[in-house]
């Protein structure tokens, strides 16, 4: 692995963040129409409904909002083949991460961020983030359990190339839904498992976010 430049090894300033020059409307409709187009195929070809749905759903659970989507994969790796649900997982959060990065842009760009910007723990980050940017994002896409949420305001701030973000995301999040397509191939683990699992590690990485918030306005 040859080493990142050295413009990415070091940290820049991020008190100034510009507005994407791409209209805000424009990732929204891309979503919504390819949603609404997949769930008429879901109601065309029963058959594979699951992988037809496969695509919106990936949209919720990769977004700033996501639902329990890892167990939904896991889930599926029994039910449909492999490379199908890599491939349309992967395209969904290709996809999905362009509006998610254009609206975390949108709102990093504005004044009322210069604090949280500006912030030690912020700029701390950003030091270690620029180190290996690159692996570190391959590396939360594909890992279990370590978030990749805070990686996308980091890849923000450190005004990240979106042609290499979204490299990451293809290398990291389709080794990821692999492993977890043989999970559900060859670990028989009951639906309602799944459920309750995905729900509590939401439920946790929400209670760690919301404890963190709350330190920080202290």
């Amino acid at each position: 692995m040859t080493h990142e430049s050295t413009s990415e090894s070091v940290p820049l300033p991020a008190v100034h963040i510009s507005m994407p020059t791409t209209p805000a409307w424009v990732w929204p409709v891309v979503l919504s129409v390819t949603g609404v187009l997949a769930m008429i195929g879901a109601a065309l070809d029963i058959t594979h409904a699951k992988l037809w749905t496969l695509l919106p759903y990936t949209y919720l659970g990769n977004s700033l909002a996501p639902l329990p989507y890892d167990g939904t994969v896991v889930w599926l790796g029994s039910r449909a083949p492999l490379w199908q649900v890599v491939v349309i997982g992967t395209i969904g959060t290709v996809l999905v991460e362009f509006w998610n990065m254009d609206l975390l842009t949108r709102i990093l760009a504005r004044d009322g961020t210069r604090g949280f910007r500006k912030h030690h723990f912020t700029q701390s980050m950003l030091r270690i983030f620029n180190k290996m940017p690159f692996l570190t994002l391959i590396g939360t896409c594909i890992l279990p359990i370590v978030p990749h949420y805070p990686m996308r305001v980091l890849a923000v701030l450190a005004r990240y190339p979106i042609w290499k973000y979204q490299l990451s995301i293809i290398i990291g999040r389709s080794g990821r839904y692999t492993w977890l397509g043989l999970l559900g191939a060859f670990v028989p683990i009951p639906t309602w498992l799944l459920f309750v699992v995905s729900v509590t590690v939401l439920w946790l990485g929400w209670r760690h976010a919301k404890k963190m918030n709350a330190e920080g306005d202290s």
